[in-house]
């Protein structure tokens, strides 16, 4: 799939702009705080209805709106897949004004921090979560070391982005799963305060559990494949001096080595078990102590191609690159890892999602950008940004289309 249109109506430091897009590659070049990343930022948006960036929606609405009656904010798209089939996309953010009385001398109502968000698929009102997989997206930010060197809420958040885009179910998994372990949580905070009911859990319990076991199953398989795809990604951006493997490791206890339809029903049991186990704690703490939400995964990195990982007995001879890497070697595995990323949705879906790159080449060195540059040209469409066109090779830029990004301007291509 790729986009062959992204409209932008007070978004970020968008007044207003109408690009055209092309498959292949476009790459995007200007300074600093000119609007290259709002752009890229805008087309994951579409994709997942979350900003990678803002803490809150409120803050997508470009400043100079709050002047006018209503702040709003428009983004749109339109997708061209493989088939030929064309989807439309379209999310509106509209600030809600403050009710209460404005000070003297105020002309208009203040904007009060809520923000209502309207979603249109070819027309129709969608919710966020039916938006996933109309339009799918792999983005790589400078950011994205957190992946490597962050917490494991990082890395879960992650996995969750991309295996909602590719699985329908997965998305309202997690969504229902969420919402059950805080209702969870809040009756184990009640129990400070009245008689433990052991009855009164499992309502709570049973729908952990099965929500919890198809996120584990599919966070588990995800893992399996990755693993196949990233061996070859990294080996390319490393000029086959690493190899890396993914480790995914659950709170709840299996066997990661047993059949993929095994799985599930070891999950289950052994999550039933693991509650019952953790129960006094739990209540002590007054919080659920095992579950998908304590998951994490791992990147091993070896530098013996010849003597490949395995098994997880291989793991003491690999480098845990959380603790030891360095931020160049960070770098290369979120890359490899988002390669991966794009390589699996194909595979899933049947259509090579859209890449974005922010700013990716300027901290790799010249074997990394060649390697990097070859995956990109090789994208079914992929959208560059970089602040200096001397990082890429005059090949690659005579294959892209190059276009100056300037104060929430985007102008003429500089050369096609």
């Amino acid at each position: 799939m790729y986009l062959t249109r992204l409209a932008l109506t007070n978004f970020r430091n968008y007044a207003h702009l109408e690009l055209d897009l092309a498959s292949g590659v476009t790459l995007l070049q200007g300074d600093n705080a000119c609007g290259k990343t709002s752009l890229l930022e805008a087309i994951f948006y579409l994709a997942t209805a979350r900003s990678p960036h803002a803490g809150a929606e409120r803050e997508l609405i470009r400043w100079g709106a709050s002047a006018e009656p209503i702040p709003f904010a428009r983004v749109e798209t339109q997708v061209e897949r493989g088939n030929g089939a064309r989807t439309q996309i379209e999310i509106v953010l509209v600030a809600a004004r403050a009710e209460e009385k404005q000070n003297q001398g105020d002309s208009a109502p203040k904007p009060n921090g809520r923000v209502s968000k309207r979603i249109k698929v070819n027309g129709v009102g969608k919710r966020a979560i039916d938006l996933l997989g109309e339009l799918n997206a792999v983005l790589f930010l400078p950011e994205d070391l957190d992946l490597v060197f962050g917490s494991p809420g990082d890395r879960r958040r992650y996995l969750d982005t991309t295996l909602a885009q590719i699985d329908p179910r997965y998305g309202r998994a997690l969504s229902k799963y969420d919402k059950v372990v805080e209702q969870r949580n809040s009756l184990l905070r009640e129990f400070r305060e009245r008689a433990y009911n052991p009855h009164a859990l499992d309502i709570w319990d049973r729908q952990v559990i099965e929500e919890g076991t198809y996120l584990v199953a599919r966070r588990a398989d995800a893992v399996d494949r990755y693993n196949h795809l990233v061996a070859e990604m990294h080996a390319r951006l490393t000029d086959q001096r690493e190899q890396l493997r993914l480790v995914y490791q659950p709170s709840v206890a299996f066997d990661l080595a047993a059949p993929k339809e095994a799985r599930p029903p070891e999950i289950a049991r052994n999550f039933a078990r693991q509650l019952d186990a953790l129960r006094p704690r739990e209540l002590g703490a007054a919080m659920t102590l095992v579950g998908p939400h304590r998951d994490d995964i791992r990147f091993l990195v070896t530098r013996h191609p010849s003597t490949p990982l395995r098994s997880a007995q291989d793991d003491a001879a690999a480098m845990d690159a959380t603790t030891y890497a360095s931020r160049g070697q960070g770098r290369t595995i979120a890359l490899s890892l988002k390669l991966a990323e794009v390589a699996l949705m194909r595979a899933e879906t049947g259509e090579d999602p859209v890449l974005l790159l922010d700013d990716v080449m300027s901290e790799l060195d010249a074997a990394r950008r060649g390697a990097l540059a070859q995956a990109v040209l090789d994208a079914s469409q992929a959208i560059v940004t970089a602040t200096d066109l001397d990082d890429f090779a005059p090949e690659f830029l005579e294959r892209a289309r190059v276009m100056r990004v300037c104060e929430g301007n985007v102008g003429s291509a500089v050369s096609d």
